[in-house]
């Protein structure tokens, strides 16, 4: 059987987007690997629901990626899978960074995404301003099902590096945030976050095609980052 990265998430946008990438991989070892998510591994039982209680991004993703391989081990995975979590948000220069790792609680706890966009104009009404220059930061923490650290040593980087069991690679995407709001497309934040804000034709993340958004996004940018790392991680 082929190894397998299991995505801890059951979103379907970035089951595609990692699928996608991983298809088009240089390397045919990076090719072979099956990508999953926990929603179809019903025959382990539950998947974990993990409290985000970690004060960034990297220990998030990395709380999420170690219930995972804990949940496969004793589910009887194979010990040389890899599992993949995220953890991403806004950082808004006006709000001194945040939601950030509050991003989706940024209205309260269980917010509709309605909700944390209301409240992300009141702030910035609040505060006198219609925009704020702003980024979108996505974190992943890839690790072994099994226990055993990857066995390897990078040069010091900010956006890959070692946290706990997990290698974490960091993408990012600067644009700003406006009250005006635009496009049916994305999630989240999307339709009020607006890149190439100074151009003759800036547009949002809501208005980007599939395959515009992967190309100019923080998760986009932090994957391709990790196809270019997992012929190392396969070892």
């Amino acid at each position: 059987m082929p190894r397998r990265i299991v995505l801890a998430s059951t979103n379907s946008n970035k089951i595609t987007e990692l699928r996608q990438m991983i298809a088009r991989a240089r390397l045919p070892t990076v090719r072979q690997l099956e990508v999953v998510s926990v929603g179809t591994l019903s025959s382990y039982g539950p998947a974990p629901i993990v409290d985000e209680v970690a004060p960034d991004f990297a220990g998030n993703a990395s709380l999420k990626a170690d219930a995972v391989a804990e949940w496969l081990r004793a589910g009887g995975a194979s010990r040389d899978d890899l599992v993949l979590a995220d953890d991403s948000g806004l950082c808004v220069d006006a709000f001194d960074g945040a939601p950030g790792v509050r991003s989706a609680r940024f209205a309260g706890p269980d917010a509709s995404d309605e909700a944390n966009n209301a409240k992300l104009v009141a702030e910035l009404r609040a505060r006198g301003i219609d925009s704020s220059r702003a980024g979108y930061v996505c974190v992943l923490a890839v690790r072994h099902v099994s226990t055993r650290p990857f066995d390897f040593t990078l040069p010091e980087s900010e956006s890959v590096f070692p946290y706990e069991s997990s290698l974490c690679i960091m993408g990012a995407c600067r644009g700003e945030v406006r009250i005006e709001r635009r496009g049916t497309g994305g999630f989240g934040y999307d339709p009020h976050f607006w890149i190439d804000p100074s151009s003759d034709s800036p547009r949002t993340f809501a208005e980007l095609s599939l395959s515009e958004k992967a190309e100019r996004s923080h998760r986009g940018a932090a994957m391709r980052k990790l196809v270019d790392e997992l012929p190392l991680l396969l070892q």
